[in-house]
């Protein structure tokens, strides 16, 4: 269960991750590092939202029993459609 203390703490969390992702706007990375790092913290804010404010922490059975399904059909249409983005390129003029 949640106490107010674990959720200001939480919020604290999610409220420092926002502040620096904003912050790394202002100086100039190159833009593969900056969208590597804005990722990696957008992921860090997802699973901190997830986990806590929807409960999803609590739940890991039943909510591995949803997912893995659909991770299943969605990495299978990646591979099936594979080659034919690769043949993309054939394509073009």
């Amino acid at each position: 269960m949640l106490t107010n203390a674990a959720m200001t703490k939480i919020w604290l969390a999610l409220l420092a991750l926002t502040l620096l992702e904003v912050a790394l706007a202002f100086p100039h990375l190159s833009p593969i590092l900056f969208l590597l790092v804005l990722l990696a913290l957008s992921f860090g804010k997802s699973i901190l939202i997830a986990g806590w404010f929807m409960h999803l922490k609590f739940e890991v059975r039943s909510l591995l029993y949803v997912l893995l399904p659909f991770l299943i059909v969605c990495i299978g249409l990646l591979l099936a459609f594979l080659p034919d983005a690769a043949r993309l390129k054939e394509l073009r003029p």
